[in-house]
């Protein structure tokens, strides 16, 4: 939307001075230098932000764009400009940075050097098919304008239809010599070169703007050759600092077509618009706060690798492959990535932070931790499953369960008999289904298999005793598939209803996935209907199948299999058929929201994003979902501290798009929990209740504890230890206590709404985070009474019966002083 915005708008005919005022007052938006100080600039001024083709994608603040911090440690590519300016006579105006610029001041560099901006009324931003034809306008009209700004020279001195395109160069550097190791200032720029010449008899009148430039110079082709290598120590005193992009276009660029000034200027024999020449600049600009490294010269090589072997399509593909590695190493290296992670579980998980609760914090929370003390030593849930493990394959299927659910295991061993082993086979099924779709790298250049696979892992894979898959997944999910066999041996044993059910959700999921495993997800799901169905998907049709288990058990009633108040199209139409599972799925779907809320960061890593993109695109400012991982998307230095100057430099035109996307998607998982309290509801056996309201409690809890923090957009958001344990024991309290948890869990988000606290507080995403709040504590509120008045009847039991101890020792006591007296 961004770039048929800004390439909707027509070019004007900005060259001259009239041209340009009249332009102005008939669009406005008219740049304006008047009492602006440095600091105004880098907040006003939209830098127009490009992918590495060179391609419009966005536009963010000069702040912003420059800030090389963890989580950017190159900053935000952008565009920009850098004339040469020569006289007739061929000499080169150069000038040296103001000791005030933000970034490399004090540098000799090129006549002027600065960025085209969104917005401007003489539009700068140009097209990829004007650049092409190398007679692109916006940046020429960039560089009068700040050719006035920085030099004082008059827009009627200088036509824009005189400069000329030379070709594109993209480069980065930190600024180390003005900020040191550590700076958090920097350039990343695909910069476009253009040269100016005087005519003969035609003079400049030039003002230097003290806050811009400090200095300026007419030098020859040979003097600023002795200058910049040395060669004439006292040129080198007077100019010791360059630009590293100047450093880069005089070596490379420069010095030939200034020996060549005429054809240079006359002829097309130089100019290239199809490359972007890429370079790293010199190792002293290597690193910053982001702790950056060489990137680009590697890249030019593939790159011109790929374009001479493959053409243009397959360069594309290279280089902007290229950036999202870069730009993903980026986000997961802004801090500690847990050692051998990766080998434990397929994805992203290990290659992204986790944000763990300290140990001092937890211990803070007695409740907590006595919670945890008495989950971990009091055996609160039974083990059912246990009963059957004399067979070696229930006891494989058991082994594997703890290994792949970890803390779930507990939950399904503690069902019924016969349904623990129901639900323990339905759970080891689809986890292994779950592990052929998330690899990401044995199927690579072989997506048809992974999708026959996956479509046919029901009927092929089910039914085979001695099935085993090797090469695929990771860690415990890899040992399930390959010894897979053990787990269809178990599924031949159940009762002819549960192999149906399993059977049927099984081939179903397989097809949803391979619908889903062929289409690009590296940007989100297209739209919310998109978002719902994969949902459904993968956790809707779960709670289809526990439910239908729980029926054919004969251990709940068709109630549970009827329509909730929201009305799905992947579910029948609940007036011809009552029993259309529409419960079931909004169960299902709450938990699933939940778990792509909190993984943005894990599954854009991996190229598997779900964020329906009719969501996220109304807040982000570029045409990537990454954009949110950024720190100067989610308020970093003003909602996320950051230590040291980094912290302070990042705060500055700081962004918080990415809480506001959170916060809706948020709303939009919220709404579906009353429908979740209704299927609980309808649940009468005690287990099967402890079973879906554990999931659903703790689901509840991490969707509160991803809620406006922005510390989801830098790793993995976890709930304390200490209250997933208070949690479960809540839900074995009963119904009672899990209504008190959802009603506390709501009353802290509408808290936050209603102080303002929150991002998006007064608009109508705090509108919808509010009335879907009021509606889950309306619904939970008489219930969780009863919960404190059952704990305050406890407590006073409890105090009751330490008073008559206390009484009786007293009581004791006295007797005895009593004796001993007398």
């Amino acid at each position: 939307a961004v770039l048929a915005q800004a390439i909707s708008q027509r070019p004007r005919a900005c060259g001259s001075a009239a041209a340009m005022q009249s332009a102005q007052a008939e669009e406005g938006a008219v740049w304006k230098a008047d009492g602006m100080s440095q600091d105004d600039f880098m907040l006003k001024d939209e830098c127009i932000v490009v992918n590495y083709m060179d391609e419009v994608v966005g536009h963010d603040n000069k702040y912003n764009c420059h800030k090389f911090v963890p989580g950017q440690p190159r900053g935000i590519l952008h565009r920009a400009f850098s004339v040469m300016l020569f006289d007739a006579e061929g000499r080169l105006l150069i000038q040296q940075r103001a000791a005030s610029k933000i970034t490399f001041p004090n540098v000799w560099t090129n006549t002027c050097c600065s960025h085209p901006l969104h917005g401007m009324s003489c539009r700068e931003v140009d097209s990829p098919q004007e650049i092409a034809k190398g007679d692109h306008m916006g940046v020429k009209y960039a560089a009068v304008r700040k050719l006035r700004h920085e030099l004082g020279i008059p827009a009627s001195e200088l036509h824009a239809s005189r400069f000329k395109f030379m070709t594109r160069v993209h480069y980065w550097a930190a600024d180390t010599g003005t900020h040191g190791s550590d700076a958090p200032w920097g350039e990343h720029e695909i910069d476009h070169l253009l040269l100016y010449r005087l005519k003969p008899g035609e003079v400049l009148n030039i003002s230097e703007h003290p806050e811009e430039v400090r200095a300026v110079r007419w030098v020859s082709r040979e003097d600023l050759r002795k200058a910049m290598d040395g060669s004439d120590s006292g040129l080198a005193a007077e100019m010791p600092l360059w630009s590293p992009w100047f450093r880069i276009i005089a070596s490379r660029f420069l010095d030939l077509w200034w020996a060549d000034l005429d054809v240079a200027f006359s002829t097309s024999k130089y100019v290239d618009t199809k490359a972007i020449h890429r370079f790293d600049t010199a190792e002293e600009h290597h690193g910053g706060a982001g702790r950056a490294g060489p990137f680009l010269s590697d890249l030019a090589g593939a790159e011109s690798t790929a374009w001479k072997e493959s053409g243009d399509a397959k360069r594309r593909k290279v280089v902007l492959d290229a950036q999202r590695d870069d730009q993903k190493l980026g986000f997961m290296n802004r801090g500690k990535i847990a050692s051998g992670a990766s080998s434990v579980k397929q994805g992203a998980y290990g290659k992204v932070p986790t944000h763990s609760t300290s140990k001092m914090d937890q211990l803070m929370r007695p409740l907590e931790v006595a919670a945890a003390l008495r989950f971990k030593f009091f055996g609160l849930l039974e083990n059912n499953l246990k009963k059957a493990c004399d067979d070696p394959d229930i006891a494989f299927c058991d082994d594997m369960l703890k290994k792949v659910s970890r803390s779930f295991a507990a939950v399904i061993q503690q069902l019924p008999d016969g349904m623990c082993l129901d639900i323990a086979i339905f759970y080891l099924v689809l986890r292994a289904l779950d592990t052929v779709e998330d690899d990401m790298t044995f199927y690579i250049g072989r997506e048809h298999e992974k999708e026959a696979e996956l479509r046919t892992f029901g009927a092929k894979r089910l039914t085979d005793i001695a099935c085993s898959i090797k090469g695929v997944g990771e860690g415990d999910e890899r040992t399930l598939v390959e010894k897979f066999g053990g787990v269809s041996r178990v599924f031949k044993t159940l009762p002819k209803k549960s192999q149906d059910v399993i059977m049927d959700i099984t081939e179903q999921m397989g097809a949803g996935m391979a619908e889903y495993a062929a289409a690009d997800l590296g940007q989100g799901t297209v739209d919310k209907a998109a978002y719902d169905r994969y949902c459904h998907m993968v956790a809707g049709l779960v709670g289809e199948g526990l439910s239908r288990l729980f029926v054919a058990r004969g251990l709940e009633s068709e109630a549970l299999l009827g329509q909730g108040e929201h009305v799905w199209p992947f579910c029948a139409d609940p007036n011809k058929q009552p029993s259309n599972l529409g419960l079931a799925n909004s169960m299902g779907l709450f938990l699933q929201k939940c778990n792509i809320i909190r993984d943005y960061l894990e599954d854009y890593v991996d190229g598997r994003a779900f964020w329906p993109q009719t969501i996220w695109k109304k807040h982000a400012i570029t045409g990537d979902l990454g954009e949110f991982a950024r720190p100067t998307a989610h308020g970093a230095g003003v909602r996320l501290p950051m230590k040291g100057e980094g912290g302070k430099v990042v705060a500055k035109g700081v962004g918080t798009q990415a809480l506001m996307c959170l916060n809706e998607l948020v709303a939009d998982a919220l709404e579906l929990v009353p429908d979740s309290l209704e299927y609980l509801e309808r649940l009468h056996t005690p287990s099967i209740y402890r079973f879906c309201a554990i999931p659903q409690v703790m689901a509840m809890a991490t969707l509160v504890a991803c809620f406006d923090n922005p510390k989801l957009f830098t790793g993995v958001v976890k709930i304390r230890k200490g209250l997933t344990a208070r949690l479960i024991i809540g839900t074995v309290d009963g119904p009672d206590a899990v209504h008190w948890w959802f009603t506390q869990l709501a009353k802290e988000v509408s808290k936050s709404v209603a102080s303002g606290s929150c991002v998006g507080a007064g608009g109508e995403i705090g509108q919808r985070l509010a009335v879907a709040c009021q509606r889950i504590e309306d619904r939970t509120r008489a219930r969780a009474r009863l919960c404190e008045r059952q704990r305050m009847c406890k407590a006073l039991a409890a105090f009751g019966t330490v008073a008559l101890a206390a009484a009786a020792v007293v009581g004791i006591q006295q007797g005895r002083l009593g004796r001993a007296l007398r």
